[in-house]
C-alpha cells in the first residue's frame, strides 16, 4: 500500500470524510459518545449518519492526521468497551482543505443537505444529528433552505 501524503497545514479549516468498518450502521447508537471523542478540535460544521460522517474542523496547531487519529481510537475504544469487539473505522479518511469563504459555504451546505441526499429524511432540518440547527439560530440559513428545491453539489466530497 503507497504512503499517503497529507499537508500538514496548520490553522487551515479541512472537510473530512470518515467511514465505518463495512459501511456497518452503527455510528447513531451514542451521539454523545461521537461529540465527547473530540479532543484535539471541536467540528464547526458535521453531520453524523449512520455508517459515515462529515466535518469541518480548524487544524490550529495539530495536524490533521493526528486530530484524526485521536478521535478514531478514542471513539473506537470506547465503542468497543460499549457494544461490542472488532473494528470501527474503514482505513483513512478523506479530507479537503477548505480554500475561501465560497467553498467554505459550499461544503457546509453540503453537510447539512447531506441527510437528505441519502434519503433519510425530505427536510434537512428534521435531522438532529447535524449542525444545521445551530448555523439556522446563528442566522446562516433561512428556515426553508433545503426544502423548496433539490440542491446538487459538484466536486468530490469522500463519499
Amino acid at each position: 500500500m503507497k504512503t499517503l501524503r497529507r499537508y500538514d497545514l496548520q490553522h487551515s479549516y479541512f472537510f473530512l470524510t470518515v467511514v465505518t468498518y463495512r459501511r456497518e450502521k452503527l455510528l447513531l447508537r451514542s451521539t454523545s459518545l461521537f461529540f465527547d471523542c473530540w479532543t484535539k478540535a471541536k467540528p464547526v460544521a458535521l453531520v453524523v449518519l449512520p455508517d459515515h460522517f462529515h466535518v469541518i474542523v480548524r487544524s490550529r496547531d495539530v495536524a490533521i492526521s493526528n486530530i484524526m487519529h485521536d478521535f478514531k481510537i478514542r471513539y473506537s475504544k470506547r465503542f468497543r468497551d460499549l457494544y461490542r469487539d472488532g473494528r470501527v473505522w474503514q482505513n483513512r479518511f478523506w479530507d479537503h482543505v477548505i480554500r475561501d469563504q465560497r467553498d467554505m459555504n459550499k461544503h457546509v451546505d453540503y453537510i447539512h443537505y447531506n441527510p437528505v441526499r441519502h434519503g433519510i429524511v425530505d427536510d434537512p432540518f428534521d435531522y438532529e444529528h447535524s449542525s444545521l440547527q445551530r448555523w439556522f439560530e446563528e442566522g446562516y440559513y433561512p428556515r426553508n433552505w433545503g426544502v423548496q428545491k433539490e440542491i446538487s453539489f459538484t466536486g468530490d466530497f469522500g463519499e
